[in-house]
Parts: structure tokens; C-alpha cells; sequence
């Protein structure tokens, strides 16, 4: 559930899952017979669930053949899915310069530039590809056009750590002055509180072109981190409070060959815990599956990762970790599926801490785990209540949020979606509540949000 919207990995498995479509699978394979058969019945501009056209699907499976017999066909250029991403930007995302070159010259006038422009170019730089960069400058775009969020590519290249197109930018005129500086201070990045109403957390600053998830603040609320995707390859961030100014968010973990993301803290903050699928020497291939790990504070920063082991980690994949204040470690794992049990998918576990080892996890009951898909949980310190990622049928995206709150005789109540305050068409995940108690913080549609709590009181009362 940390894929990218735009993946390839998505397109695969929606195309072939539950909610594929034939006519959208026959774009992608590019078979011309098939699909010509399959127009004799269907709308050549019709859209999938997620807004994509069929030119969407064939221009994302690179499928040239497709493109051109779409193209003659009449289909329409620009269509937008849910995200506002065209044809365009799909050839752009999956790195397909004769398709980006072949869409631009079908465009009937330049409007192309100023209105898609500045998101090709901003995905361009998040996929660190110069040579489209440079192709989209050829074909028109200005160099200091910004984006929705007001980042020229400049701003977006050295947010993101892209020197190479950071330098070649300046090189061709790129305005340095069109860079924003964020001065960022006091508590919570001196962001507004969002009351009721949810707010995308300190934009531009953490919250960025790219995909956050996964945060976290530590209890004195001086250390933010978080992870991002990085082309499919998460790393883990981090920035911190000094002299009363946030500093400069900066990669705290990262690797070469495997992801780090999903970071936690410790209860006595001096381990931070992550998800990956690195080998177990650090050395080898990735693994399929995700582990649970950890690294220490040292006098230098953090140590190697360390496996958080057996009792934690199984054949299938262990995603997310939060704690109690005693130590026990709460977190989604598909073992059983993976063992053959008739439970499927990922379910809620919870380990105890006893004598400086976690014992073997225990699966939470029915009130919470269901054949559906359950993870990314943050227990409540005090075990009062649990909140998860969970893709059920009375959702309202492609994962929602849910809370379910723990009885006086142990047992959990039934858990409740959190609803439209928070959860959205898009994937809610990543629940966190800082330590003051004030703010659930979470990820949607790629950016990091925060709200009041007050919802988790007022769910309370509707607890069954």
C-alpha cells in the first residue's frame, strides 16, 4: 500500500484485479485487432474508475501502435483522470520521449504549455530525468513557469536534491530569485492548527511535490520524520528544532539498493524503527517481503540496521510499527495467509516487550481484523484506542482510515470509518497522534495532513 499513485506496479495490478476492465487491459497489450473489435461497443473516450482513457493505458504501457490507432480513431488528446494527469503525463512519467514528442506535435495549439506544462515539468524532476527536462524546455516551456503549488523547477530540483538539473537550470536562465526560502519556527513548524477541518502540513516545506507518508514527531516535539518515495525506493527524512527554526529537511536513511520507510520512535525515543525489504546481512538482493527494523541514537547519529527479529518478522510482510508506553509494539503482518491460515491479507498484531524482548506477536480479534486489508496502526500510548488503514466495502476511497477503541474487560469495539472529516476518494494512511494528544497526523493523496482530535472524541461516542 505504499505504491506510488502512477506506477507502473499499479497499473499491473489494477489492470489484472477485481476492477480491471478488458478494453483498458487491451490498451496496455497494445493488441489493435482486439481493441478495434472491442470499440465496436464501447465509447472510444470512455474513462476507468481512476478518469483514465484508454490513450492513458496505452501511453503508460508504452503500446506506440495503440497510441497511433487511438490517435486516428479520434480519440480525445487531453482527457484528465481524477488526478488532472493527461496522456502527456503519462509519456513524461514512464520516460517516453517519442510518445511525449508525438503527443506535443498532435496538439492543436500551444495552450498545452501553460496549462500542463509546469506538472510535466515537475514530474520530469521527481523522476530525475534531465533529458525530458531538456526536451520539454525545446519544445516550449519557460524555465521559470511554476507549478500549483507555486514552485518553479528550480525550487522543485533543489528541494528534491536533483543537482544535476539543479545546475543545468541556472545554466540556461533559470531565476534564482524565484526560489523560496520557509523559515520555519516554533512548535508544529509554526504552522496554523487545523481545527476541525483538516490541513495539509507545512507545504512546501515537508510537504512537497513528492509522496510523504509515515510521520512522526517526537514527544518534545523537536524531531519530525517522515519517509517519501523516491521513485519507488522510499528513504527516511528527518529536520529538527534548533534555536526555536526547523532546519533544512535532510535523508537520514536511505540506501542504495533497498527502501526505508514507516518511521517510529521508541518510547524512549532512542530507537527508530522502520520497514524494509533489506537483506538480512545487508548485502544481498531485496527481500519479497518487508521486515520490521531498528536503528540506535549514537554520539554520531544512528547505527546499521538491525532486524527487529522472529517474534516481529515472518515469510510475509510486516508493515508500520507504533507502541504503548510499555513497550508493546503494534504493527500489520500477513503471516498468516502467508502460513496458510485461513485469514487472508494483512491483519493487526501486537507483540509485548518483557525482559528486553518481544514476545510473539498476537492477531487482535474480529471487532478489528477482517478477510479485507488492515495495517498502518497507531495504538494510543495508553492502549485506549487503535486507528488503521483498512480497504473495506463501506470505504469511501482506495483506503480509509478506522478507529476502534478498547473496552474496560480488554476487548476492542467494533471499528468505526472515521469518515468525511477525514477519509477521501484518494488512500488515507499513515496515522499518527502526537504525544500532547492534540493532532492526528496522516497521509492522503500523497502529502502529509493534520487535524484536530476532536474527531476521536466525538467517534467515542458512537462505539459499540
Amino acid at each position: 500500500m505504499r505504491t506510488n499513485y502512477f506506477t507502473i506496479l499499479f497499473l499491473v495490478l489494477f489492470s489484472f484485479g477485481a476492477f480491471g476492465q478488458s478494453i483498458f487491459r487491451t490498451a496496455c497489450r497494445g493488441d489493435i485487432s482486439r481493441l478495434d473489435s472491442l470499440l465496436q461497443h464501447n465509447d472510444i473516450n470512455s474513462q476507468d474508475e481512476l478518469g483514465r482513457s484508454l490513450l492513458h493505458w496505452a501511453v503508460a504501457c508504452r503500446k506506440p501502435k495503440a497510441v497511433d490507432f487511438l490517435v486516428d480513431r479520434g480519440i480525445k488528446l487531453n482527457t484528465e483522470d481524477t488526478q488532472g494527469a493527461t496522456p502527456l503525463f503519462m509519456a513524461v512519467r514512464y520516460n517516453s520521449p517519442e510518445l511525449l514528442d508525438k503527443l506535443i506535435e498532435l496538439q492543436p495549439n500551444k495552450d498545452w504549455i501553460e496549462r500542463y506544462g509546469p506538472s510535466l515539468m515537475e514530474r520530469a524532476i521527481l523522476n530525475k530525468d534531465l533529458s525530458i527536462v531538456k526536451r520539454l524546455v525545446e519544445k516550449g516551456l519557460n524555465v521559470n513557469a511554476v507549478n500549483k503549488r507555486g514552485s518553479s523547477p528550480l525550487e522543485i530540483a533543489q528541494k528534491t536534491f536533483v543537482n544535476e538539473i539543479v545546475e543545468w537550470l541556472v545554466s540556461v536562465g533559470a531565476d534564482q530569485s524565484k526560489v523560496r526560502n520557509f523559515n520555519l519556527k516554533g512548535p508544529y513548524m509554526g504552522q496554523k492548527a487545523p481545527g476541525s477541518t483538516r490541513a495539509v502540513f507545512a507545504p512546501n516545506f515537508i510537504s512537497i511535490e513528492e509522496y510523504e507518508f509515515g510521520s512522526v514527531f517526537n514527544k518534545a516535539g523537536t524531531e519530525f520524520f517522515y519517509g517519501v518515495d523516491v521513485n519507488g525506493k522510499p528513504e527516511i527524512r528527518y529536520s529538527k528544532l534548533v534555536n526555536n527554526h526547523w532546519t533544512q529537511p535532510v535523508v537520514v536513511l536511505s540506501h542504495e539498493r533497498y527502501g526505508y520507510n514507516d518511521p517510529f520512535l521508541s518510547p524512549d525515543e532512542n530507537r527508530l524503527y522502520f520497514i524494509s525489504q533489506r537483506a538480512l546481512d545487508g548485502k544481498g538482493a531485496p527481500k519479497k517481503d518487508h521486515d520490521i527494523w531498528y536503528v540506535e541514537r549514537t554520539k554520531d547519529g544512528w547505527s546499521e540496521p538491525i532486524n527487529a527479529g522472529k517474534n516481529i518478522n515472518s515469510k510475509g510482510n510486516e508493515y508500520y510499527i507504533s507502541f504503548t508506553n510499555d513497550g508493546t509494539m503494534y504493527f500489520s503482518s500477513n503471516k498468516s495467509s502467508v502460513e496458510g491460515s485461513d485469514n487472508t491479507g494483512q491483519d493487526i498484531q501486537y507483540s509485548k516487550f518483557i525482559n528486553g524482548q518481544f514476545q510473539k506477536s498476537v492477531a487482535l480479534g474480529k471487532s478489528v481484523n477482517t478477510p479485507a486489508y488492515e495495517a498502518d496502526v497507531f495504538v494510543d500510548p495508553a492502549e485506549k484506542y487503535i486507528i488503521f488503514c483498512s480497504t473495506r466495502s463501506d470505504g469511501l476511497g482506495r483506503g480509509d482510515l478506522y478507529i476502534s477503541f478498547k473496552n474496560n474487560d480488554g476487548s476492542w469495539t467494533e471499528s468505526i470509518n472515521m469518515g468525511e472529516t477525514i477519509n477521501t476518494r484518494h488512500h488515507e494512511l499513515c496515522p499518527f497522534v502526537t504525544a500532547d494528544g492534540k493532532y492526528l497526523f496522516y497521509t492522503s493523496n500523497e502529502d502529509i495532513y493534520w487535524v484536530s482530535t476532536q474527531i476521536i472524541d466525538e467517534l467515542r461516542k458512537t462505539a459499540k
